[in-house]
């Protein structure tokens, strides 16, 4: 285990070790773990130029002025949107592309507004799942091209539902995601089904882009989280208020900085490369971490809010979905559904 002020401190290094005018994107940025993470950044990086995406202008209008306190000489920009849509997902991207070469880390918690819940998009996706799967992984690939191009750190990390994987009926899959039985729409999320989903397509993302480090978390249970305090906000956890040793949300973000920035999880061709895109490097006591596919380094991991590996809990799960062919018929899936709604794979 990571001890808390292990990431501290090498939340401390990130001044020194990484250049200036990093990029950063979060998108669900206006509460909770994504707002926290973001505040932490913009206090420990030097002029940082960050984007944050959600619903609330109002929340937006608070936090702008939060993060110019935090550190004058950064850049800041918010973007409106519902993200539920893919086709306001690929128009932000073309706003963030149009004005940025690169992206060095892209930061996922967008959360589900409980009065839209059991009902499908205009898309026609089931509306938690738009949210919480389909809408994610479209951000990722559309700003593939940018997290590659970065010279220093290039790093995905999601906030959902890591060591809660669980098998795929590879019959019925393609149809949970929002589209119908013959007994009608699914009216519930299997979180187990979205978490699986999920680590799966980052493995194929890996795949595919292996000089990026993919990060699915569990945050555990956060006390004081705006993501919890309003029921029109939504988020990551919604059933966590007064929990024994639940963590505060400033450390909460602290620990999704360390996260979002250590060398502890490299990409999958960066754990023996001595390039900076790896992030702050490795403390005492503190080594790489193991993959979902038990390897260390290897490029996708699946973690909680210590900085653990929690992929052997479901290591047999994750194995017997790989060998039924399951990585690639989940990104086949998402690409079509992709396809069906905006008419491309990607912007």
């Amino acid at each position: 285990m990571v001890s808390f002020s292990q990431m501290q401190s090498s939340n401390t290094r990130i001044i020194e070790v990484l250049p200036a005018g990093l990029v950063a994107v979060f998108v669900g940025g206006t509460s909770g773990i994504g707002e926290t993470t973001m505040k932490q950044l913009a206090k420990n990086t030097v002029e940082p130029r960050i984007y944050f995406v959600g619903r609330s202008r109002e929340a937006a209008t608070r936090i702008m002025a939060e993060l110019h306190e935090l550190n004058p000489a950064g850049e800041y920009h918010f973007i409106q949107a519902d993200v539920s849509l893919l086709h306001a997902v690929d128009w932000v991207c073309r706003e963030i592309q149009a004005r940025e070469s690169v992206v060095n880390l892209l930061f996922l918690t967008p959360g589900v507004v409980s009065t839209s819940q059991g009902s499908d998009t205009i898309e026609s996706l089931y509306y938690p799942t738009a949210v919480t799967y389909y809408s994610r992984i479209r951000f990722i690939v559309n700003l593939l091209p940018l997290l590659q191009k970065a010279s220093h750190l290039r790093r995905v990390v999601t906030v959902f539902g890591a060591g809660k994987e669980s098998l795929l009926d590879g019959d019925d899959f393609p149809l949970f995601p929002g589209r119908y039985h013959q007994a009608g729409p699914l009216q519930t999320t299997d979180h187990g089904s979205l978490s699986t989903m999920m680590t799966l397509a980052l493995e194929s993302l890996a795949l595919e882009a292996p000089n990026i480090s993919f990060v699915h978390s569990f945050p555990g249970f956060v006390k004081g989280s705006a993501t919890n305090s309003s029921p029109k906000t939504g988020g990551v956890i919604r059933a966590v208020f007064k929990v024994v040793g639940a963590l505060p949300l400033f450390e909460a973000g602290e620990r999704h900085l360390f996260l979002a920035t250590s060398a502890r999880f490299p990409a999958r061709d960066g754990v023996h490369s001595r390039i900076p895109t790896a992030g702050v490097g490795l403390g005492k006591g503190v080594s790489v971490a193991r993959g979902t596919d038990a390897r260390d380094g290897s490029g996708v991991y699946s973690v909680n809010f210590d900085g653990e590996s929690v992929a052997f809990k479901v290591q047999d799960t994750l194995q017997q979905l790989r060998d039924r062919d399951m990585v690639r018929r989940v990104w086949q899936h998402t690409i079509k559904e992709f396809t069906r709604v905006t008419g491309s794979a990607f912007v």
